[in-house]
């Protein structure tokens, strides 16, 4: 890792860089992170208490919302003056996954993203049919590939329809799972103020089987909810990676942030299709037969949506170990 000119990081500092980081997105909001601070550098680790053994076993989707996290860090060290290095570990076999080391400078790019960390949220309401046009495309596709994945718009019809397809057996097999959907009970329905997604971030149940948003209810009055039409052809996304490595998901985690902040930056609603990701029978299946080699990592609807409420945040002290 780079050496870097020493800075002191004081309380204030830990506070908004940990602050900016906790907004990452992670599955059922579960936040499975925790931080220690070691001179100029903040280590990023893994939360095994708060992580989904049952839904995320390999803990693909936890090293990926640790990448999110990474990402948020480094722009809110942008917003605050400082440089940031980041050294990512390749196993899931210890909880530290990441660290950022900072130093002096300027990074004017990711600094421009700050803004819009707090307004970046899952959005699973219905979107308008509303295209997206070509230079937005383009600015979610070079932000992937300024953290070293790619994203691919899903314009085939064929592979549009079969990745649907593939996101409902993803579905039906979940609602099989007893184990699924005991977790889902812990974290998943009612008022919330700290984890968890609350009734309120549901967003309505879709009257079609095939309605391309992820139906996360469980508890019987969360099942009974208003319904709605989803838009019949939604714009999909494939982030993807070279590899398939626990560093590679940290790196789609990054890609996957940067998108997202882009996309909120555009006046796009964004929400996460990896149902069929989280199932190793079916994560073959999304890739691009056509595309050469790379490994598909997230499934993301885009578009025009209504404004989406927030999902909560434990407080910041219980997210840091102590120095």
């Amino acid at each position: 890792m780079t050496r870097r000119t020493p800075v002191t990081l004081d309380q204030a500092t830990r506070d908004a860089l940990v602050g900016a980081a906790i907004l990452a997105p992670s599955m059922h909001n579960t936040q499975p992170w925790r931080f220690r601070f070691r001179d100029n550098t903040v280590e990023v680790h893994r939360d095994p208490q708060n992580e989904l053994a049952a839904e995320d076993p390999e803990r693909r989707m936890s090293m990926i919302s640790i990448g999110a996290v990474v990402f948020n860090l480094r722009v809110a060290a942008a917003e605050l003056g400082y440089e940031s290095v980041v050294d990512l570990h390749d196993t899931t076999e210890r909880t530290l996954a990441a660290e950022i080391s900072l130093g002096p400078g300027s990074s004017p790019d990711l600094a421009a993203l700050y803004p819009e960390l707090p307004k970046r949220r899952t959005n699973r309401a219905p979107y308008s049919d509303e295209d997206i046009p070509e230079p937005v495309r383009a600015t979610l596709r070079k932000a992937a590939a300024a953290e070293g994945a790619s994203l691919e718009w899903v314009t085939e019809q064929a592979r549009h329809d079969w990745l649907l397809r593939l996101t409902g057996e993803a579905n039906m097999s979940d609602d099989l799972d007893p184990l699924r959907r005991q977790e889902r009970h812990h974290w998943v329905g009612g008022d919330r103020d700290r984890d968890g997604v609350p009734s309120s971030s549901l967003g309505p149940r879709p009257r079609r089987r095939s309605a391309p948003v992820r139906d996360l209810a469980v508890n019987p009055r969360d099942r009974v909810r208003p319904t709605s039409e989803f838009e019949p052809e939604p714009a999909l996304v494939v982030l993807a990676t070279t590899r398939d490595s626990p560093r590679d998901w940290l790196v789609a985690g990054q890609a996957l942030q940067h998108v997202l902040l882009e996309a909120t930056r555009a006046g796009l609603a964004a929400s996460l299709l990896t149902q069929a990701i989280e199932h190793r029978e079916l994560r073959w299946l999304v890739r691009d037969p056509m595309g050469g080699r790379s490994e598909p990592q997230v499934v993301m609807r885009l578009g025009y949506g209504p404004e989406a409420p927030p999902t909560p945040r434990r407080p910041i002290g219980e997210f840091v170990d102590p120095d």
